[in-house]
């Protein structure tokens, strides 16, 4: 119902769609209008369902936020890169609500619409909070919109521990039911000492005001437009709030669970959140905190309770992440009272008040002490962050079963059964682990490469840079890498395309333009002519052994061999570079071949395909490209010969693994099918 298109099929036609604006983005050419979809051809999208359309248009085009947009353009559904390792996006996208991608529209017509209560709202904090340093920060407090925190703060908050402190969850709704249910009954109590005395002795009027207070925060709730934490937050207070005035008898744990089992009944899907389990882990945490330190003094307790956040969070983290803040605890001794009696206290008071200029200026205030400390912590930020390896899901389950059958039995023998079990299976797959592997990563038009033995790399193309802010560097290579806790150490540029060389700056940036060296030296971008032999592996560059007339011509071809496997990277070169290869008599039978020009059919020729004659064929492409790559002559002519053949655009990142006397052959989406995810 919430999560799946139900209308027409989506099929690349061209459709008549009619949608609110909900978000632009620009870019110096261009700008990517974010529509929430309502009608598509004859289908009305249920007023119970979100589903996100991304429409181009031209800089001129004046599109305002809220705006009625009516457009004739070619639909399709958007297709999420999903890589070994790294987070699954089609997640993302599943619990987001179903998303399509437009082209250019033919016919386009832009009116004024009412503009949601939810979007008013965030404008007027626009309004009154655009001035501060970190608007950004304050705005997400009081909206859960992010988009205007900058990458450093962000960075900050997630290297110290305390990102949590920008998302809408308990501690928000928690404070803002406090304010509400002692404002309520503030006013009862003038209402009763000037009107009617008995209103105080009147029955139920704790339970009334108890209900007001929910409803007032249900509205913020709504203003906010429903981010999952925040309706996760509120359904545990409203729980909270009826069990307390039930008067039944019950524990911590066992309202923990119900509040559990009652957000799984609403939505099934939720196990899918990340959040989710984060938040009901934290709260598990801070009841086994607070049960351990009973009877001490509370700053005791408040150390525990953070201390035990830390370490409790930290297997979740790694898992998540790939690393966890080190000095989450002390940050937290910090953050957490300072924001929670001192900042959310003080932007609620004055959104309430309609910004008031003394509270403006009390908040302009606190804004120059904070930025003047972030300023301070900043250069440490990288230091309070351990990157790792992401722990596999299995240790982290059975770390947290294991704790949680020690608490109950009330002994340390599960804990030690789970670490030798955990201790066997680490041994087991070290022994059975590849000597070395490829990953072809999935990133649409393009090309990168990662070749590992160990924790050592070698990366072939970087993919590509889009107006110089998206880059797959940014976005899909560094991510990957860090999950595999991988250290690059020779990166090899096939040619100067956007699609293979388009991250270039962005890889320098990353600390990574050294290893560039060995085969560009003096930074030249055509590929070094000499044999390197790197950990066990010999790396041949083939081509180009003369200038060619074109970028893809000079495309830096490479034979890497362990003396049992060969595997080819071509680049980009075309039939007419693979006629003098073949002509040299250089070119070896081959394994693997990742085939060049992404299968285009200018590329792959019958001559070239029978000298290398390759077991396992490789397509590097996008589906969402007008060239559809591999084209059909050229997966023709490899089935011709045998070759068994993997997309990218449709299997998602390719791995290859090199054991002593076989390889295996993997594809992320074959490794990762879910049955509700249709792609």
């Amino acid at each position: 119902m919430f999560y799946q298109w139900h209308g027409p099929e989506i099929d690349n036609r061209v459709r008549h769609l009619e949608g609110q604006v909900l978000a632009l983005s620009e870019l110096p050419s261009s700008q990517f209008v974010t529509l929430k979809l309502t009608h598509l051809d004859k289908y009305k999208v249920p007023f119970y369902q979100k589903v996100i359309i991304s429409v181009p248009l031209t800089t001129e085009v004046d599109v305002p936020l809220g705006a009625r947009v009516t457009a004739t353009t070619r639909v399709r559904v958007k297709k999420w890169r999903l890589n070994f390792s790294v987070r699954d996006a089609r997640i993302y996208g599943f619990l987001h609500g179903p998303h399509l991608v437009a082209s250019k529209p033919v016919a386009l017509k832009i009116t004024q619409a009412p503009t949601p209560i939810a979007q008013r709202y965030r404008r007027w904090l626009d309004t009154h909070l655009r001035d501060f340093q970190l608007y950004g920060v304050y705005k997400a407090l009081l909206s859960a919109d992010r988009s205007a925190i900058s990458d450093q703060d962000r960075q900050l908050f997630r290297d110290t521990g305390t990102i949590h402190l920008l998302a809408i969850s308990g501690l928000h709704i928690a404070l803002l039911y406090g304010f509400c249910f002692y404002g309520i009954k503030l006013m009862f109590w003038v209402l009763s000492a000037c009107f009617y005395r008995g209103l105080r002795q009147a029955l139920h009027i704790n339970t009334v005001i108890a209900v007001l207070a929910l409803c007032a925060c249900a509205l913020f709730v709504l203003l906010c437009e429903l981010p999952i934490s925040a309706q996760r937050a509120w359904l545990m207070l409203a729980l909270f709030v009826a069990l307390y005035f039930s008067r039944l008898r019950y524990q911590l744990g066992h309202s923990l669970l119900l509040a559990f089992t009652l957000v799984l009944l609403i939505n099934p899907f939720a196990l899918l959140d990340v959040g989710m389990w984060f938040s009901f882990f934290a709260v598990a945490v801070i009841f086994i905190a607070l049960r351990m330190s009973t009877g001490r003094h509370w700053l005791m307790r408040y150390l525990w309770v953070q201390v035990g956040l830390c370490i409790g969070l930290a297997p979740l983290s790694l898992f998540v992440f790939g690393g966890f803040s080190s000095s989450a605890a002390i940050f937290n001794l910090l953050f957490v009272p300072l924001v929670s009696f001192v900042l959310l206290p003080l932007l609620i008071l004055t959104a309430l008040s309609g910004f008031a200029p003394w509270l403006m200026a009390s908040l302009g205030a606190f804004d120059s002490l904070a930025v003047q400390g972030i300023g301070y912590l900043r250069p440490w930020s990288e230091v309070f962050w351990l990157q790792s390896a992401h722990l596999p899901v299995l240790f982290v389950l059975s770390g947290y079963i294991a704790v949680f059958v020690m608490i109950l039995v009330r002994s340390w023998w599960p804990g030690i059964y789970t670490l030798v079990l955990i201790g066997g299976f680490t041994l087991m797959e070290r022994a059975w682990a590849p000597r070395w592997q490829m990953d072809v990563l999935d990133v649409g038009h393009g090309l990168s490469i990662v070749v590992s033995r160990g924790r050592q790399a070698l990366v072939y193309d970087l993919g590509a840079s889009y107006f110089g802010r998206y880059s797959i560097v940014d976005n899909t290579l560094l991510p990957f890498i860090q999950s595999e806790n991988l250290s690059p150490e020779l990166t090899l540029i096939s040619h100067r395309d956007n699609d293979h060389a388009g991250g270039l700056g962005h890889w320098r940036a990353a600390g990574f333009g050294q290893t560039l060296a060995q085969f560009h030296p003096k930074g030249r971008l055509s590929c070094a002519q000499q044999t390197i032999h790197w950990h066990g592996l010999e790396l041949r560059p083939l081509w180009p052994k003369r200038p060619g007339s074109n970028d893809n011509a000079n495309s830096c071809v490479l034979l890497i061999s362990d003396g049992q496997f060969k595997v080819l990277l071509s680049g980009d070169i075309s039939v007419k570079e693979e006629r003098q290869l073949v002509a040299l008599g250089t070119l070896p039978t081959v394994d693997v071949l990742v085939s060049p020009h992404h299968g285009s059919r200018t590329s792959s020729s019958r001559a070239f395909i029978s000298a290398l004659d390759p077991a396992e064929v490789i397509h590097s492409s996008s589906a969402r490209t007008n060239w559809q790559m591999p084209h059909p002559e050229v997966t023709a002519r490899y089935r011709q010969v045998g070759a068994r053949q993997w997309q990218t655009k449709t299997q998602g990142g390719i791995r290859v693994e090199f054991y002593q006397d076989k390889l295996v052959i993997k594809a992320a989406k074959e490794q990762k099918n879910y049955w509700f995810i249709t792609d």
